[in-house]
């Protein structure tokens, strides 16, 4: 009998401390509910961040490259500008030799033909007075010294000292042979330095009011390229075309062909 009663409050104690139980394993349990979703956002926002890190590097990684390709561009651009230049120079070079060689021929005296009349062949026994003709070779060679110093200039790229060399020059000798090769001079330069408006000026004097310098295909093939800068591409075909049909054997008959085919 003491045995049931004692087995029974056993029971009564175990069924008192059976909520106390639960409760702590709740309160016990409760951390683990709360983080778990906790640690599943952490884990998709790391995801997220891991991702977002690797395309910022892949887009690192194309800018660089980017940035590789447009230097190698600029290279070349540069390379091919300065092999235009020299061109230029070189042609320009030639076209003073020429140009002296011109006059040289011109100013060589002509010898009396034998059936020149007595009094050709007389007045040309007599000794020549110094008239404007006897004077012009000088004229003329201070004229190509005064040019040569403004070219010189240009190769050095001291662009402001030949744009006052030239200027002097044009006011000057306004006559001179030279003259249409200043102002494209000037124009080359004008372009060099971006100033596009008075670049096409200068293009235009030669075309206008030098037809016979040595740099009418040249000058036309500048503008053709003005044009070209302003949008007007029909504009700059025209002169290309024309070129290649006025100027055929010229270098720059050969360089508008090269931008036709572009």
């Amino acid at each position: 009998m003491k045995a049931i009663q004692h087995l029974a409050k056993v029971r009564e104690n175990v069924g008192a401390l059976a909520p106390r139980f639960l409760f702590t394993l709740a309160l016990l349990a409760s951390p683990y509910l709360v983080t778990q979703p906790a640690l599943a956002n952490a884990r998709a926002a790391a995801v997220a961040n891991a991702e977002l890190l690797m395309q910022i590097e892949q887009m690192q990684q194309e800018i660089k490259s980017l940035r590789n390709m447009v230097e190698k561009q600029e290279n070349s651009l540069s390379k091919m500008q300065t092999e235009q230049r020299n061109r230029y120079l070189d042609l320009d070079q030639r076209a003073q030799e020429y140009a002296k060689r011109l006059l040289a021929l011109e100013e060589r005296p002509i010898s009396a033909a034998p059936s020149a009349s007595p009094q050709a062949v007389k007045a040309a026994a007599e000794p020549a007075s110094p008239s404007a003709a006897t004077l012009a070779p000088a004229s003329l060679e201070k004229d190509r010294d005064a040019y040569n110093k403004a070219y010189a200039h240009v190769p050095e790229q001291r662009f402001e000292e030949a744009i006052n060399s030239f200027q002097a020059f044009i006011r000057q000798y306004p006559n001179s042979r030279l003259i249409g090769n200043a102002y494209y001079w000037l124009g080359e330069i004008y372009m060099a330095q971006n100033r596009t408006a008075d670049a096409e000026k200068m293009f235009n004097a030669v075309i206008t009011n030098h037809p016979d310098s040595f740099k009418i295909a040249d000058s036309k093939y500048k503008l053709g390229l003005i044009y070209a800068r302003y949008g007007n591409n029909s504009k700059a075909q025209e002169m290309m075309e024309a070129i290649i049909a006025e100027h055929p054997r010229e270098p720059a008959a050969e360089l508008a062909r090269s931008y036709l085919k572009k």
